[in-house]
């Protein structure tokens, strides 16, 4: 059974502008890692308004995304759980499969890098967290209460202190 040759086209087109939005959010989260490296806080909090648009349009486009995939799904005959892989492998033109095909590895591909990148920028995000926690530590002389509760052998280690925390 044929298809229906504009929906495949806005399929092709949503995919492409899902691609674009990615490429975008990536871009975003390089910017993201130098701010982080950089610790401009400034623009990090800028970035991440910025991302959050984004995620919004992408929310949206991924919405209509889903309505006309199932709609082909239905024309085509399969589930409407069906994978795009399987939407792509019961279409009857060979390049209409070889454009989604295309498009949805590079949205692939995309979408891992953005992953990559994300797993980097909570790591960095981690890192900036504990060297705050222990620049804290040193400046009040860390938990008061290690020195009551923790191993008396541990307590004969003297701690020192930049600021006197007793005045």
């Amino acid at each position: 059974m044929g298809c229906d040759t504009d929906m495949i086209r806005t399929l092709s087109g949503l995919l492409e502008t899902l691609l674009g939005q990615h490429e975008q959010l990536s871009e975003l989260a390089r910017a993201k890692k130098d701010a982080l490296m950089g610790n401009d806080v400034g623009k990090l909090t800028e970035i991440t308004a910025k991302e959050s648009k984004l995620i919004r349009q992408i929310e949206e486009t991924e919405a209509r995304r889903i309505e006309v995939t199932k709609a082909l799904l239905k024309q085509i005959g399969l589930p409407e759980h069906a994978t795009l892989q399987e939407l792509i492998r019961g279409l009857t033109q060979e390049a209409d499969k070889r454009t989604l095909r295309d498009l949805a590895e590079r949205l692939g591909a995309v979408v891992m890098e953005l992953k990559r990148l994300n797993d980097l920028n909570m790591t960095l995000l981690k890192q900036a967290k504990d060297f705050n926690d222990f620049s804290l530590d040193l400046l009040t002389g860390g938990n008061e209460a290690d020195y009551i509760y923790g191993n008396p052998a541990a307590a004969n280690v003297r701690r020192y202190q930049i600021f006197d925390s007793r005045t």
